[in-house]
This record gives C-alpha cells, structure tokens and sequence, in this order.
C-alpha cells in the first residue's frame, strides 16, 4: 500500500470551506473545487512523504509495475476519485464515448495542441462515465425532461419571447426530435439580445402570483453572471435533481449536465475530456456539444445500491469501477479486488494487507495494489473506497432503470 497525496483543483466554481471542513485542512481562502485522487496524465496523485517512492506521481510508480498494480489490463487505472465543493454552478457540458475520445484526442495530438491549452478539448483517449454521490445536500442538472413538459415551460414565455416561441414550436406535439431540435435552436441561433429577452421573460414569469417557480428561476439566477448566455435556455428544458445525503446518480458518457451546489464524491472513468456548450469562461464548442449529446441514450440512472453490514456499496451500470462507504467500527474485511484507493472522511482507521498495514486519518488516502490481495481495516470512523467493477469494459448491466427528475 502506498498512502498518497491528492490533488487540489481550485476552479472559481469551487467552495472556500466545503472541502476543507470534510478533510480536516485549514481553508486558505481560495475555493477547493475539486481533490482528485487518480493516476490521470494531467494531475495525478503522488506518493506521501514517508513512503517509498516519495514524491513520485502514482502514475509513475503503476507504469514501472501494471500488472502488480493494476492486474491483468492494458495499464491504466480504470477510474478516478474526487471530492467535489460546488458553491456555483459549474459549465453545461458533456462528456464523448469512446469512440469520439479515442478519435479527438489522437486528432488533437496529431495538431501538436499542448495538454494545458485552453483550447484543448481531449485530454486523453479514454471515456468518462461518472457517478456522484452526495456527502451533503447536491443539486444538479441532468438529461432533459419530457418535451410535453419543456413546452408546458415555454408557452407562458411566448408572447414576450422569440426564442421561448420558436423553442416551443420545436416541441409541438407530432414534431420529431423536438428536443434536439429545441437545443439546436438554442445553441446555434440564439442570439445573445434573444437569450436576454428569454430570460427577462422568465423573470416576469417568476414574478408572477403563485408558490411555485417552476423551471424559471435558475436561468434567472445564472443570467446575473452569464447575461445572454445561449445554454440558459437549455437549462429550462433539463431535469434538475436534488440528492439528500447518502444518494447517487450516474451519468452515462453523452448525458449534458450541470453541477449546481453542494458536497459530494464523484467517481469516473480515467478521463478528462469535456464538451462545454457555455456558463464559464473556459473554451466552448455548442455545435459539438449538441452532437456529442447521447439521444437515444437512457441519461441519469441511479446505480444499484446494497448494504452488507458496515459496508454500503454503489455499482452503477458499469464495469469499470464501483464505490463503498463503510463505518468501519471493528475488524472489517472486503471482497473487493483489483487496485483501490481509499480516502478516509471521519476517524481513524488502520488498513491490513498480505504485504503490511497502514494507518488513515481523516483526509489521509491510500492505494491498495491488486497483487496484495484483500484489504482490512480495523478502528472507528468512515472511509470511502473505489474499486473496479465485478468485471470490465464499458457495457451496461442489470438493475438500473432510468431515474425520475
């Protein structure tokens, strides 16, 4: 086992005192949007100080011995963990299958286009379905409602709004496609003076006399900081989920999305290729967004949830990796095979292996080799552990149906 030291990402969206508040670290001020906990080429964890290896990347140190680290597989770490700290919403975006990534990263490798470039949409050749499971509160945007729904939104617009009229013509009822068509329309012909009336439309509609804001009142609210933003009018057709705490979606690769506040762990594919369509100021593509949308696709799904004991464990329809949350309040052994990294979140809890042992605090993390067999932990608190699923590759399986907005 080597304990690691994670990664701090500190985007504009992130917390000032989430991330540091659940880890046990002193806020700076700054915002600690994300902790990656991974072996991705663009910020992989390393080895803490003390361990053999110090100061060598994780990606490294899997590299030097893949089968000892990874098992049998072609020498990648099939998943990466994060802590997330969302006090704004972060980009309406998505992420490609694994065509489009293998595709796109190889073109823009081929383009000499540097790894850290703003413009830089594939980071990597790889896929990244991805889960999020809520330490507290989480609200988030995902996949779209029924068009009957979005159109029911838009009516009341229409009279004060172009856009909101010709989004809801889109969606008349016999008119196929219609909520491609409406993003299209969104995306690609809006105006930016359209947007601004659109969402000056959905104040007056906000305003008016009832207890129920409906759809309305997150474009306006995102509008004060992206004035004429053509994805607030696709925010009014998405589904929006709030997660108590101890709940979970996963989002299949070509599900738009938009984190919107809260603290929660996201655990994903090893990849970090994003498709944004707007709301930031980083680099967007909204053509390319809208055709790397999954359309006939299921969208959100919650992943199967199961208890044994201490243990509750999250295997959403993929392979590639699964979650545990365990209580750890004695001896505790798990199944779990494969490479894992675990992160402790309350207590202090000691790991066994065949080769040694290891103590975590909270906010301390480790990696478990697949050579070293199951992993044991004995003492009181709270660890968080991401495993490869039961097998491997990108398929969906059972027990997952798709998820209520």
């Amino acid at each position: 086992m080597l304990r690691l030291d994670h990664v701090l990402r500190d985007y504009p969206w992130g917390s000032v005192d989430q991330v540091p508040r659940l880890l046990g670290f002193a806020a700076t001020g700054r915002p600690v949007a994300e902790v990656w906990l991974g072996a991705h080429a663009t910020a992989s964890a390393a080895v803490a100080r003390g361990e053999d290896d110090a100061g060598a990347s994780l990606r490294d140190v899997i590299s030097r011995n893949p089968v000892a680290c990874l098992g049998p597989g072609d020498g990648e770490l099939p998943f990466l963990l994060k802590i997330l700290g969302v006090a704004e919403a972060l980009s309406l975006q998505v992420h490609p299958g694994a065509e489009q990534s293998r595709a796109g990263f190889a073109r823009e490798e081929a383009a000499g286009i540097p790894l850290d470039s703003p413009n830089r949409t594939y980071k990597d050749p790889n896929v990244k379905p991805e889960m999020v499971y809520a330490l507290g509160s989480f609200e988030l945007l995902a996949g779209f409602r029924r068009p009957d729904e979005i159109r029911a939104s838009l009516e009341p617009l229409a009279g004060a709004s172009a856009l909101a009229q010709a989004l809801a013509e889109a969606l008349a009822p016999g008119q196929r496609d219609g909520v491609r068509a409406a993003v299209d329309i969104a995306l690609t012909a809006a105006a930016p003076e359209a947007v601004i009336e659109f969402t000056a439309a959905c104040r007056r509609q906000l305003a008016a006399p009832g207890d129920d804001p409906g759809p309305y009142a997150l474009p306006v609210a995102l509008a004060k900081r992206y004035p004429g933003d053509r994805a607030l009018a696709v925010v009014l057709m998405m589904s929006h989920f709030s997660l108590a705490p101890g709940e979970a979606l996963f989002l299949p690769p070509g599900t738009p999305h938009s984190y919107l506040r809260g603290l929660a762990v996201e655990l994903m594919g090893p990849s970090d290729n994003v498709l944004r369509a707007g709301l930031t100021g980083k680099y967007t593509d909204p053509e390319r967004f809208a055709s790397t949308i999954d359309w006939a696709g299921r969208g959100p799904v919650r992943p199967t949830v199961s208890r044994q004991g201490a243990v509750r464990m999250l295997r959403p329809p993929v392979a590639s990796f699964q979650l545990a949350d365990i209580r750890v309040g004695g001896p505790l052994e798990l199944a779990l095979a494969g490479p894992r990294v675990a992160l402790a979140l309350e207590g202090e809890v000691t790991a066994f292996t065949e080769l040694g042992s290891l103590h975590l605090s909270r906010g301390q993390s480790l990696f478990a080799m697949a050579s070293e067999g199951p992993l044991r932990l004995r003492g009181k608190g709270r660890v968080i552990l991401a495993a490869p699923g039961a097998g491997f590759g990108p398929a969906f399986g059972p027990g997952s149906g798709p998820a209520a907005g």
